[in-house]
């Protein structure tokens, strides 16, 4: 769980400095639909 913690975290800070939320969920909804 710990891991997973801190791997999320890393994941937000990645993903809101590269793109914002709105656009990373889209894309995570878009390759799920697919």
């Amino acid at each position: 769980l710990e891991k997973q913690k801190e791997g999320k975290k890393r994941m937000k800070q990645i993903g809101s400095v590269s793109i914002p939320q709105e656009a990373f969920l889209t894309i995570l909804s878009t390759s799920s639909d697919d």
